[in-house]
């Protein structure tokens, strides 16, 4: 892509300075105005530290119109004295949820009692008045803030006075759903226990995030447990219960419980939805069993369940990755018949696996067809071609695509934001993109999620990891959940420069999260390991991620034999093979003579001629 192209984009199809906000400066000092209107000066921690820039700005936008409308009086009100009912009127007059929580995460100046208190009884108000969400964002953060250390005090702070306010149920599924957002589990069951004790019924939804909380720390006997509890005492399951449960085992690696819970939900009066089938198919997909995948999706389909896009895209995705684009475009062509027609995930998705396969020519005629059909391309698909160019094409390639989106109404403002970025990163102008990306933010332009990952990925591809993980923490902050591909390109960057450990302690935080482990990266680490001399490093992750479910792909496998074989440990090579064939991978040339090299170097050509002989005999079976 060339510079020039690149800055006439820039020029001519993004708006000019916004009006909502004139710097960073002026933000800041607007904050610091503002501090005139909470109570306690003498404050014990910054508060404005645990808000971004983005609420910083809701928040001294939404005070300015109180100021505006003549009602200034209730913020000096609320200066004199942390009064819970001014602060639910202030809150309330800010209007938008995110802003008047982003007012009480400032106003939450210190965690004396005092102040709990007077935090608890406006969350009593905000239930009172309807207002059951807000109430709900008011108690987790107060939970956050007090720590495990004095939950219990909240818990009775919020009971003690609540039936001058709200019934049983409404408080009681206020603090679970506290206890759930801040992840306290143990807590979170606690009060289950306790609707229990009053004659109560825990919501549903409640429960569908508990199990999901349960699944991510392992805690399964609880899953258990509460399960039965909902058979035996109410409510009874539904489908999303069940859903979470079968989601939660599947990213565990335990399809065959989720199958087999797919199974009982008719027992139960639960007819399997698309959603439960799509679980299923995407977890054998995952694992690279695209046949069995393909058999639940004719399983569904003889059930009378219609498979859905994502049921498609999902099998598509699969044929992609191991490089069968004759049957992924079968299958996208069938989408018709099936009376679907495929979106821009689905062309994204088909794209890039002719980009991978290095057939650009398909890719272009792919995004061709998607404007004749005047479906919209979006910073996805800019990525995906930019990407097939770069590697394969030719650079006037990627200039007629930036020429092509900077139509006028091509694509709207947030979409033509995110492509600058992205190709700001293609060109390798990374530090100007990280600007351009600050000053989005600044305006209140949220970004999506790939756009961070345009960013991560090319800091990680220049070596510059130290601000490729600044973006990390910077996407975080401003409260978007990381993709598993941010993630990885982190972990595959931090591999490169040998810091294991750091990348090892990401993978985990992916596992705990429930994001899909990307093989390529476990294999960066795997590889990482090996090339460190560090072999119980390499078997330590190996047993490890068996152990939590995350199952090793062809390529995965390939690497370990390799790493392996070069450090001598021929018999154990043998063994890994043995269970890769086992498991169903073909191994390929290079398995084959990563053994052979290995057997030969230790002067061991016996053993050569034999894993010889069983190339010969795959390739006489085959």
């Amino acid at each position: 892509m060339s510079s020039q192209m690149l800055t006439l984009f820039k020029l001519t199809c993004l708006p000019k300075k916004t009006n909502s906000f004139c710097s960073s400066s002026c933000n800041t000092r607007k904050i610091g105005y503002f501090d005139q209107f909470l109570p306690l000066f003498d404050k014990k921690t910054d508060s404005l530290s645990y808000l971004n820039s983005n609420e910083r700005r809701r928040v001294v936008v939404g005070l300015s119109r109180i100021i505006k409308q003549g009602q200034g009086y209730i913020l000096k009100g609320f200066a004199k004295n942390f009064c819970p009912y001014i602060l639910v009127k202030i809150m309330k007059s800010l209007e938008y949820r995110e802003t008047a929580f982003g007012f009480f995460k400032f106003a939450f100046q210190d965690d004396s009692d005092e102040i709990v208190k007077s935090s608890c009884v406006a969350a009593h108000v905000l239930a009172a008045q309807n207002l059951k969400l807000l109430a709900q964002d008011v108690v987790y953060w107060v939970i956050r803030r007090v720590g495990v250390d004095r939950r219990r005090e909240v818990v009775e702070f919020m009971w003690k006075r609540h039936a001058e306010f709200e019934s049983d149920f409404s408080v009681l599924d206020t603090l679970m759903r506290g206890f759930l957002k801040v992840e306290m589990s143990c807590e979170a069951l606690e009060i289950v226990g306790r609707m229990r004790e009053v004659g109560l019924r825990p919501s549903s939804s409640a429960i569908t995030i508990l199990f999901k909380l349960l699944l991510r720390v392992g805690d399964h006997g609880s899953v258990w447990k509460l399960l039965r509890g909902m058979i035996h005492r109410g409510p009874r399951p539904c489908n999303h219960n069940f859903n979470a449960v079968i989601l939660g085992f599947c990213r565990l690696g335990h399809v065959k419980v989720g199958e087999s819970l797919l199974c009982v939900m008719q027992k139960f009066k639960c007819q399997p939805d698309v959603y439960a089938y799509n679980i299923l198919i995407n977890a054998y997909c995952t694992r690279g069993q695209t046949v069995d995948a393909l058999g639940w999706m004719h399983f569904m389909i003889n059930n009378g369940c219609a498979p859905s896009l994502v049921t498609f895209g999902t099998v598509i995705n699969a044929f992609c990755n191991q490089g069968n684009m004759i049957e992924a475009r079968k299958l996208f062509d069938g989408m018709k018949e099936a009376g679907h027609f495929p979106n821009v995930i689905c062309y994204n998705t088909l794209m890039n696996g002719y980009v991978k396969a290095r057939d650009i020519g398909q890719a272009n005629m792919l995004y061709e067809e998607m404007k004749n059909r005047a479906i919209a391309p979006d910073c996805t698909t800019f990525n995906i071609l930019v990407a097939g160019h770069y590697r394969y094409g030719r650079e006037e390639d990627s200039d007629r695509l930036l020429r092509d989106l900077s139509q006028p109404g091509s694509l709207p403002v947030s979409s033509l934001y995110n492509i600058c970025v992205s190709g700001l990163c293609w060109a390798g102008w990374l530090d100007e993109a990280m600007k351009f990306l600050e000053d989005m933010l600044e305006k209140g332009i949220t970004p999506t999620v790939v756009v961070f990952n345009s960013i991560i990925a090319a800091y990680s591809r220049a070596g510059l990891e130290e601000k490729a993980y600044e973006a990390y923490i910077m996407m975080v902050k401003f409260g978007l959940f990381p993709s598993s591909l941010t993630c990885s390109s982190l972990i595959m960057g931090l591999s490169k420069l040998w810091k294991l450990q750091e990348a090892r302690d990401l993978l985990y935080e992916m596992i705990e999260k429930g994001l899909p482990i990307n093989k390529a990266a476990f294999t960066q680490l795997l590889d990482g390991y090996f090339r460190m001399g560090n072999v119980a490093g390499a078997y330590s992750l190996w047993n490890e991620m068996k152990g939590r479910g995350i199952h090793p792909d062809a390529v995965a496998f390939s690497a370990f034999i390799n790493g392996l074989s070069i450090v001598g440990l021929l018999e154990e090579a043998y063994d890994v093979f043995l269970q890769m064939s086992e498991k169903g991978f073909v191994p390929n040339n290079f398995v084959y003579n990563s053994l052979i090299r290995g057997f030969c170097n230790s002067g061991r050509l016996p053993g050569s001629i034999d894993v010889g002989e069983g190339d010969g005999a795959k390739g006489s079976s085959s």
